[in-house]
């Protein structure tokens, strides 16, 4: 394991686990291809749970079910029996619900992309296929719904393509954005439907305006490839991690170097980032409160950071062959998947922010930082809503 920065005459905080959920066919004697948890997700509304769980299954489970019954016990093995609901799939690496409104119903849509470059819908109910989108030609790495809750989809692939597709035109597939031609890791969509960062086999990030379905911004910054990304609840920051040890903190705007947060110490030189260096950072998600990160790694632990500090996350925690990591919607858990196919429960790091600070990201979900100085309000304030103590 790598050594971890900690602040003198003191420990780093330990996160406390609340339990594993463990498919039946796990076991961890040996470790064979195909199990792998490599993706999970929770229903906007919370209500549920999704995971690949390994075996060409994707798991799904209401969250009640495991916050009453599951979290009152430190692991649980998952045979596949009544209250959950289980889709066969060939290996699916990226998992993603939707809600939509149909008058007074909620109705939601899980969206599974898989290694043949087939993505299929269900119904989250019922379990029945929706579609099934044709058109990757190979493995569908991560996809991302678009947040104005018109049932967009993003598809990102190993085809080296991101694909826009929309469900409610029989999955019409109306626009294809190409990186480099190499593989794609990661997408994710800001807040106001506005932007999408992608992520892949590069040490670039690209920003792209979803309405000119033009490059935005291709940032600068990492030394390997870069291979999750995820953006703040206000919109104003991006978060993207790389094998190169690094997470990197940008301005949603400008696309400047914000923070960056080392997972080795002393950083690598740049000959020993670019390879296989024992800490590749293999997910990054943002918290709902914007004021933290959770990161996972090679070298089996998981992080939570403090975005105003860089020096030394505020609390670790042992996960070995960790793969993915998700907040829940109300921020309080992090959910973390293996390559065993189980998928652990986390209690995430919280504090009470100032008045002031919710206050900036209730109004920078509104305005943009182009109208920010149209606001009229002292340079103190302007530069507080810019993140400008961040610099």
């Amino acid at each position: 394991m790598a050594n971890l920065k900690a602040p003198k005459n003191d420990e780093i905080s330990s996160a406390s686990i609340i339990t594993e959920l463990i498919p039946f066919h796990t076991s961890r004697k040996q470790h064979n291809s195909g199990l792998e948890s490599w993706s999970c997700a929770f229903s906007p509304d919370e209500s549920y749970f999704v995971w690949s769980s390994g075996n060409s299954v994707v798991t799904l489970l209401p969250w009640s079910f495991c916050k009453h019954t599951v979290f009152k016990n430190k692991k649980v093995t998952v045979p596949f029996t009544s209250g959950q609901g289980k889709h066969d799939a060939e290996d699916c690496f990226g998992c993603n619900t939707k809600s939509i409104n149909t008058g007074h119903t909620v109705h939601l849509v899980l969206a599974t992309g898989h290694a043949n470059g087939r993505i299929r819908t269900w119904d989250v109910v019922t379990g029945k296929l929706i579609l099934e989108l044709l058109d990757h030609s190979d493995m569908v790495s991560h996809l991302a719904f678009n947040p104005a809750g018109n049932l967009i989809l993003v598809s990102a692939s190993y085809d080296g393509a991101l694909k826009v597709w929309d469900l409610l035109e029989d999955g019409n597939m109306f626009q294809t954005l190409k990186m480099n031609n190499k593989p794609i890791f990661s997408c994710c969509w800001s807040p106001d439907a506005k932007t999408l960062v992608s992520v892949g086999m590069c040490k670039l990030v690209y920003v792209w305006n979803m309405k000119t379905m033009k490059v935005k911004f291709k940032l600068e910054g990492h030394q390997h490839d870069v291979v999750s990304c995820a953006f703040s609840p206000d919109g104003c920051l991006i978060v993207s991690a790389s094998w190169d040890t690094r997470v990197i903190l940008w301005d949603s705007h400008n696309g400047q170097i914000l923070r960056t947060f080392g997972h080795l110490y002393p950083s690598p030189h740049l000959i020993y980032a670019c390879g296989d260096n024992g800490t590749w950072i293999r997910d990054v998600s943002f918290s709902s409160d914007g004021a933290h990160i959770a990161t996972v790694a090679d070298d089996g632990y998981l992080r939570f950071w403090d975005i105003t500090s860089e020096q030394y996350p505020e609390a670790i925690a042992a996960v070995e062959n960790a793969l993915c990591c998700k907040y829940a919607p109300s921020g309080c858990i992090l959910a973390v998947g293996n390559k065993y196919g189980s998928v652990s429960f986390w209690n995430a790091p919280a504090c009470i922010k100032s008045l002031l600070y919710l206050s900036r990201i209730s109004i920078r979900k509104v305005v943009s930082a182009e109208n920010v100085p149209q606001l009229g309000i002292p340079k103190s304030l302007e530069g507080y809503l810019l993140y400008k103590e961040l610099e």
